[in-house]
């Protein structure tokens, strides 16, 4: 029976109330210590997905010390890596690490975005916890590899460099490292948006929604489906990829987008990728929190559509190969764009009358002026663009 074993502290990680433990002990000898947790026992401990070590070391505290689902639940991040996870797989989990046998999850990501792992702590949380507590200690939350500050005092977290397969073997307590001040340096416009969706993951009790994924339609919406007119909208993987590297840069990019393919947004769109980093960096790219995410189904707009409803109330006229120009696509698509919404081919009834022409001489300085606003424009037809000009001129002095 083990004795004088430490109570957690709130949001405390299970690994930090092992190295409270090891100190407690008085033990000189890791080894030791780690015989005495586990009564001769092997086990591994001090990873990210719990294994058999929590149910094996609450068989050696007196009965009503502590719970397993408690452990499990607050002091580990199991609910973060298990967040997507089918209701029936994540039973299977959970009750397999209940009775002290591994939980089955084997790929999770350990590295943070530089590509190095280690554990992490916030500098005002290591003070205020010496503070309340007499000591600091290791916060789970701070835990997630991906998180850039803390969710509590924004703060950049300190990382201290140290393979997660090391931690088995050493006691690491958070009072053994010098407390550093707080890193100056300039936050990333995503940095805060992505700690609140990290966290919620974690500590929120969320659930995939049943028949919709708000992701998807925030996808669409937001311009990164395939530009091809069909009945079901499509994502656009190099869209995507191409969005990501420039609001994250090249190091989540190579991480988590790079090798990112039709396959795995299949997966994603209908909430079968279990794993819960592309899930939080994709609706915070597209600028959705936790809410959103899991909340009730937000319509999916079809962006060509929008843009074709536009053009037909700005009430400009345009030919079918002009229209099409402007917006982005072939003359045919705009035919199945008309027929997949019900809409009028309304830049038909004007193809025929066209024959009344206005001859413009400019000068050179005066062409490239008219040239270079096409080009700033979109760079469709120069005759387009400056009919455009004319019509939208004069239609402003009507009114």
């Amino acid at each position: 029976m083990l004795t004088y074993f430490p109570t957690p502290y709130p949001g405390e990680w299970w690994y930090s109330v092992l190295c409270r433990y090891h100190i407690r002990s008085g033990y000189n000898k890791y080894a030791t210590t780690i015989n005495e947790l586990y009564s001769g026992r092997k086990m591994v401990h001090g990873r990210l997905i719990p294994g058999g070590d929590c149910a094996a070391i609450l068989s050696n505290l007196p009965p009503g010390v502590l719970s397993i689902d408690d452990v499990l639940q607050n002091h580990t991040l199991l609910p973060y890596y298990t967040r997507f996870f089918l209701t029936d797989k994540k039973r299977q989990v959970w009750e397999a690490l209940r009775v002290g046998r591994g939980s089955g999850i084997t790929s999770v990501r350990t590295q943070m975005p530089d590509g190095t792992e280690g554990l992490k702590y916030c500098p005002t949380c290591y003070l205020l916890d010496t503070e309340k507590y007499g000591e600091p200690f290791w916060h789970r939350v701070h835990q997630i590899p991906l998180i850039p500050l803390c969710p509590m005092h924004r703060t950049p977290l300190i990382a201290v460099p140290i393979k997660f397969a090391r931690l088995s073997e050493v006691f690491l307590p958070l009072t053994s490292i010098h407390c550093q001040k707080s890193i100056s340096r300039e936050k990333a416009p995503w940095m805060e948006s992505l700690t609140d969706m990290l966290t919620a993951l974690l500590c929120r009790d969320y659930a995939p929604t049943v028949g919709y994924n708000n992701l998807h339609a925030a996808l669409i919406n937001a311009g990164y489906g395939v530009d091809k007119i069909s009945k079901y909208q499509t994502l656009s993987v190099e869209k995507i990829q191409e969005a990501a590297r420039a609001y994250y840069g090249n190091q989540i990019y190579e991480q988590y987008f790079a090798s990112l393919s039709s396959a795995v947004l299949s997966r994603l769109i209908s909430w079968h990728l279990s794993s819960p980093e592309r899930y939080a960096l994709i609706a915070v790219m597209v600028g959705m929190d936790s809410e959103t995410l899991f909340g009730p189904a937000i319509e999916p707009i079809d962006p060509l559509l929008e843009k074709l409803l536009s053009y037909k109330k700005a009430g400009v006229i345009y030919g079918k190969t002009d229209l099409a120009a402007k917006m982005g696509i072939q003359p045919g698509q705009l035919d199945s764009l008309a027929q997949k919404y019900n809409i009028q081919p309304f830049w038909r009834q004007i193809q025929q009358e066209r024959n009344r022409c206005i001859r413009l001489l400019l000068t050179a300085e005066e062409y490239a002026t008219v040239w270079e606003s096409n080009k700033n424009s979109g760079g469709g037809q120069l005759a387009v663009f400056a009919r455009s000009i004319v019509l939208n001129f004069c239609q402003k002095k009507e009114g």
